[in-house]
């Protein structure tokens, strides 16, 4: 008997040996974890939105590419900035050269060092050529067009280098710049190439530490040198399907992080701010940081037509994403060595429906693929369904999230924006207590409470009513007995 319990428990803890094997090699071949923040800003792992898929090289390329800075996808190809080769490669999404773009204007007159490109949606292409100091404009064949130089203005000094890096064109073909040292803002032209100020400066944050620190404790020298703090440069920008502009900005400090700073923003055409921030965490990437080593630069961001934005860190080498609230959807991607990993990621692109997403590796001279999984693609369907207005099936695609993940409070809450739309108050309450939705959670309560005290009106009104009457009545029988005795009183007196 007993060497049958040894056999038993040798067999046991052999399994769960070869179990944990497994597991362990499973979670092995996966380059990077996958996580979200929750209510309290923690990290909490999730199942992965999507997995490497392959990587774009030069094998596939037929040219090594030199520190490329920027990459974009227009219909069925992928346009990259291949900085250190000065020029232009337009590749399929399997990787072929399509068309490479050196020449400007002319014989002698060629591309240096171009850091920025942009499609518009008639396939118009524009170059940040850095080292030209200028943007040029090719059409949809990519044949020049134009160049758009220096802008001409007393802003700028002249002895000031004017190197633009990044360039977009909204829909009524305003083109914004990013340069290098130019802390105004974007620089804006109009669609002739005249320029028209800057616009979306970013504002210069100070903590109050350090403003009592230069009040009432610094010497002049130090207050000097707090002096020379000017605004924040942009690192990148993007122009969304509703003609706002998403601009990033990568050289946050762990106080600015501690302090709420802002790594992204979305600017209207007037240059405000209008990014939605409902979180209860600030848009910066990782959040509980220990070292100012781990603070997330944000050097790319890309965004959907229904209002989820991607941002590329290229600190960390991870990609954040966020819904149109400012929400955590997830989190993946790694700095290292491994299949899968980043060196030093420098631009962002969204496939076709988001099914895949690319990243340029400046250090690898690479595009990284990762594809959708069916957790992200039910996580994003869910989202694009409640801003189409569709609750019944966004309410199915929050299910299947659920099933899939358990400590999604997004899909806590979206399911009980459902209910509370279709009127079922106290199960929409339940939801948003699970999701730690305070806000959506006070406006369940309160159509709940107006419902019960409707729905229980005529019988508090009755129940009343029978009250007065039996107050009434009592008080009735008392003084009639008072009465009766009276009376007897005075009739034995008599």
């Amino acid at each position: 008997m007993k060497k049958r319990i040894a056999a038993f428990l040798c067999s046991l803890i052999l399994g769960a040996t070869m179990l944990t094997g497994d597991i362990m090699t499973v979670c092995a071949e996966e380059p990077y974890d996958s996580y979200s923040f929750n209510y309290w800003g923690d990290e909490v792992l999730q199942p992965h939105a999507y997995l490497y898929g392959e990587t774009l090289s030069w094998q596939q390329f037929g040219t090594k590419l030199s520190y490329p800075a920027d990459m974009c996808r227009y219909e069925d190809a992928l346009y990259v900035a291949d900085t250190g080769n000065s020029r232009i490669l337009k590749l399929s999404l399997e990787g072929q050269v399509l068309q490479e773009i050196t020449a400007a204007n002319g014989a002698g007159d060629v591309l240096k060092n171009p850091q920025g490109i942009f499609l518009t949606e008639e396939g118009h292409l524009y170059v940040a050529d850095s080292g030209n100091a200028r943007v040029v404009e090719y059409d949809e064949n990519g044949s020049y067009l134009r160049s758009i130089g220096r802008p001409v203005t007393n802003l700028i000094s002249d002895s000031q280098e004017y190197k633009p890096t990044k360039v977009v064109v909204d829909h009524a073909g305003r083109i914004y710049v990013i340069a290098y040292g130019i802390n105004m803002g974007l620089v804006e032209f109009d669609k002739n190439g005249v320029f028209q100020g800057f616009m979306g400066a970013a504002e210069v944050s100070v903590s109050r530490l350090t403003y009592i620190w230069k009040n009432y404790f610094s010497t002049q020298e130090q207050q000097a040198r707090m002096e020379t703090i000017v605004p924040t440069e942009y690192s990148n920008i993007y122009v969304d399907d509703e003609n706002f502009i998403y601009a990033t900005i990568n050289n946050l400090t762990l106080e600015d992080v501690m302090n709420d700073a802002d790594a992204i923003r979305r600017l209207n055409p007037t240059g405000t701010d209008v990014l939605r921030r409902l979180s209860n965490y600030s848009i910066v990437g990782d959040i509980n940081i220990p070292y100012a080593e781990n603070v997330s630069s944000f050097c790319d961001v890309a965004a959907t037509d229904y209002g989820c934005y991607f941002v590329l860190d290229n600190n960390g080498g991870k990609v954040f994403a966020y819904d149109y609230d400012g929400n955590s959807l997830f989190v993946f991607g790694k700095k290292g060595m491994k299949e899968g990993n980043v060196r030093k990621p420098s631009a962002i692109a969204l496939g076709e429906n988001e099914k895949k997403i690319y990243i340029l590796d400046e250090t690898l001279g690479s595009i990284l693929v990762y594809d959708l999984t069916q957790y992200g693609q039910d996580l994003l369907e869910a989202i694009r369904l409640n801003d189409t207005g569709d609750a019944q099936g966004a309410n199915a695609c929050w299910q299947k999230v659920l099933r899939a993940n358990s400590n999604n409070e997004l899909a806590y809450i979206g399911l009980g924006k459902t209910y509370l739309s279709e009127g079922d108050y106290r199960k929409a309450m339940e939801y948003f207590r699970l999701g730690n939705s305070r806000k959506y959670y006070t406006k369940a309560f309160y159509y709940y409470r107006k419902e019960v005290m409707e729905d229980n009106f005529g019988k508090a009104m009755a129940a009343i009513g029978i009250l007065v009457v039996i107050i009434v009545a009592v008080q009735g029988t008392r003084r009639f007995k008072r009465w009766v005795g009276e009376v007897r009183c005075s009739t034995s007196e008599q």
